[in-house]
């Protein structure tokens, strides 16, 4: 009974190693005083260090330096007994580049240890990214359309308004299409001077 006993938890133990190994995120165990204590073949395929190269230094030095006062807070909490629940932080590649990683992680205050699993989102992010720049880009344009449509292209000569079809109208004729706006008609005291209009003639040309 013994001996099934512990051929039964032989072969867990073998499941769980293979789990461990062939996982596509990355596990990890990381003790309390900052190294890595164990990490899966994933670690290697997404960073290009390998697992002993990662266990020889403490883990923070391997963080951007952008996102290690939060890491380094985000470790605390969950060392005195809290939780990281998708945790986003940046790690260096062995090629000088940086790769986003989502992280849960949970601790084992008696072992003195945190187990954790992250997940590469580099891609997600470069996805998230471009949409940011392109959702920017369309709002400057609407924002330079609209500062276009506020101005009306006007005849330097007879001072003709072109609409959005090519035609030329009037001012009048123009601002009547599209508004309510109704028209009478006079003459500025500078134009009657400028040709040679009498005010009795204007005052006899008025309507009574």
């Amino acid at each position: 009974m013994a001996k099934r006993k512990n051929n039964s938890e032989t072969k867990l133990e073998q499941l769980e190693d293979r789990f461990f190994a062939n996982s596509i995120d990355m596990l990890c165990f990381l003790d309390f005083n900052g190294h890595f204590k164990r990490l899966n073949p994933a670690w290697e395929r997404t960073l290009g260090f390998t697992r002993e190269e990662l266990m020889s230094r403490p883990f923070i030095e391997f963080v951007h330096p952008d996102d290690r006062e939060r890491t380094l807070k985000q470790n605390a909490d969950v060392r005195a007994g809290g939780k990281a629940l998708a945790f986003e932080n940046r790690y260096l590649c062995k090629n000088g580049s940086y790769r986003w990683f989502r992280w849960n992680a949970a601790p084992d205050s008696a072992e003195k240890v945190i187990y954790s699993v992250a997940r590469d989102i580099t891609e997600s992010k470069r996805a998230e990214e471009e949409r940011e720049r392109l959702v920017t880009e369309l709002q400057a344009a609407l924002a330079e359309v609209k500062a276009l449509q506020s101005i009306l292209p006007i005849c330097s000569y007879c001072r003709k308004i072109r609409d959005d079809e090519n035609y030329w109208h009037t001012v009048e004729d123009y601002l009547s299409l599209r508004t309510t706006t109704l028209f009478s008609h006079g003459i500025c005291p500078s134009c009657m001077d400028a040709h040679g209009v009498s005010h009795a003639l204007m005052n006899d040309t008025l309507p009574r």
